[in-house]
């Protein structure tokens, strides 16, 4: 009861606090409305996920995560442009819930997944708490006032876990009450008409929305008299009764246009079992034993490719590496290595294959991960980039430089460098809509210059004078590379003069780099 006590008060402080709410339940007169911005979401949604991660038990099953980052980034990528880098998670409880942080952050517990009775059901989860976060349901209702500051609430958690009073199941129960955004019935029936919408898009059948709807009815009414035993799904998705006739009917009408990836079928029944699996035991993690590899085989091979790199041979280091591989397919040593050279070799892609290859015969290699992530960066790929960077985090050794890395990359992945950027003619006359002239993103010969802005995000201003822009000619070759300009806060710009030999018609790129890693790439079209 003492520990039920702590939780209440700290969750009645935060939402107190963060509401502007007086004692008796009138509202602050000094709170107003806000604005929400999208990088305001990214932010807010970023410091919720690090606390709820610190106060609930989190499976990290790279099998189980796989499956359902795939099904949620199928479904994004109907939706795209996107602001956001949507994480998908999976608590380690027995209960049916799901919710949507702001920036992209989608909560499953793990009895939801266990209890869905087919992957059309779970994507109907999934479709609509990324109506919620598509719909930007959060930021509207912050602007309208009703519902308290998220960061509020999560404190109030924060600071009951601090203590170590509570018990698990109470914080999930109380991180369930604290996160309940209360969406109105107008933004609970736009999720699932939006969701609805995703799923027939990806393929998936939208009656499966109404079928986990009825067993949410069904979890309640065996819940009767029982205060908390009742579904935490419901906390913050009430009348769901309701809800199932109108999801019927839109499914009915809906026409499913996308085809579903006929592999993830399959891995929803993997993930089934493997979270049947943890639930007996106290891992957030099956840890399978590795094959066993005979050494003896791969060792002198191995030795053998480290000379030939060495001497600057890497195409017969990767044949001796292939040889061992065939002699010896346990050894995870041998395609990670080979994985490391493909990617001095710019063979990115062939990289993550063979760096994939080693982590299904080692899952437990921090290392491996943060290799995969960045050579998904590499590609442009933040998505994947960001999936396999966060599970390095979070097996790398706390505080140590490797995991100091890893979370250095995951912030610029999720927190973008140039807010806005663009090509213009850099005429400083009346009329110009950028800080740099006239947009345009063709050019001709006879014009003076070409000029490359950009608005670096408030964030990162203490770096963009570490920016540099490189210019590459229709043949591949690089024109012209320097520093940025900073000709005032926070836009920063490079100019390339179209002038002497070196501007030739054609397709040109330019690049803009921080520390070597891309933040911005144009082309525009130089005609005679």
């Amino acid at each position: 009861m003492a520990a039920r006590h702590a939780l209440v008060l700290a969750l009645g402080a935060g939402l107190l606090a963060s509401a502007c709410i007086q004692p008796d339940g009138s509202r602050n007169p000094l709170s107003r409305l806000t604005t929400v911005t999208v990088d305001q979401e990214r932010s807010r949604g970023a410091t919720a996920d690090a606390e709820i991660q610190k106060a609930l038990p989190l499976i990290d099953d790279p099998v189980v995560l796989g499956f359902v980052n795939d099904l949620g980034q199928a479904m994004v990528r109907t939706i795209e442009p996107q602001p956001f880098i949507y994480r998908f998670r999976v608590v380690r409880d027995p209960q049916l819930n799901a919710f949507a942080l702001p920036g992209g952050y989608i909560y499953f517990h793990s009895g939801t997944l266990l209890q869905a009775g087919s992957i059309d059901e779970l994507a109907g989860v999934m479709a609509h708490e990324i109506g919620h976060v598509k719909g930007r349901h959060y930021a509207r209702l912050v602007e309208q006032a009703m519902i308290p500051d998220l960061l509020g609430k999560v404190a109030g958690i924060a600071a009951t876990v601090a203590t170590g009073e509570a018990a698990p199941l109470l914080v999930s129960e109380g991180m369930n009450v604290a996160l309940q955004l209360r969406f109105t019935r107008e933004f609970e029936a736009e999720a699932d008409d939006l969701g609805s919408t995703f799923m027939a898009r990806s393929g998936y059948d939208p009656h499966g929305m109404a079928r986990f709807f009825e067993r949410i009815v069904a979890a309640e009414d065996a819940a009767i008299g029982q205060r908390f035993q009742i579904p935490p799904y419901l906390y913050s998705h009430p009348d769901v009764k309701s809800r199932i006739q109108s999801a019927v009917a839109r499914a009915d009408r809906l026409t499913v246009t996308g085809t579903a990836d006929p592999e993830l079928a399959s891995a929803f029944r993997t993930a089934q079992l493997r979270l049947a699996l943890l639930a007996g035991s106290d891992q957030t993690s099956l840890r399978a034993p590795a094959p066993q590899a005979d050494r003896s085989l791969t060792d002198p091979l191995i030795a053998e490719a480290e000379r030939l790199a060495a001497d600057g041979d890497r195409d017969a280091a990767l044949a001796r590496l292939a040889e061992a591989e065939l002699r010896e397919p346990n050894d995870p040593r041998v395609p990670f290595r080979r994985g490391e050279l493909l990617r001095e070799q710019e063979r990115t892609r062939e990289a993550i294959a063979a760096f994939r290859r080693a982590l299904a015969l080692d899952p437990s290699v921090a290392l491996t991960y943060f290799r995969i992530g960045k050579s998904y960066k590499a590609l442009g790929d933040r998505v994947n980039a960001t999936f396999y960077l966060e599970q390095a985090l979070r097996r790398f050794e706390p505080g140590g430089a490797l995991q100091r890395r890893a979370a250095a990359e995951i912030e610029r992945l999720t927190f973008p460098i140039v807010a806005q950027a663009g090509l213009a003619d850099g005429q400083d006359s009346p009329g110009a809509d950028t800080p740099a002239g006239h947009s345009q993103d063709a050019f001709r010969l006879a014009d003076p210059q070409v000029v490359w802005w950009a608005e670096v995000a408030s964030r990162w201003a203490h770096l963009r004078e570490r920016i540099e822009v490189r210019w590459t000619d229709p043949a591949g070759r690089v024109a012209q590379e320097e520093p940025v300009e900073s000709p005032s806060r926070p836009f920063v710009r490079s100019s390339l003069a179209l002038d002497g030999e070196r501007a030739q018609p054609g397709l040109w790129r330019v690049e803009a780099l921080l520390d070597g890693d891309p933040v911005d790439q144009r082309s525009f079209r130089l005609a005679p």
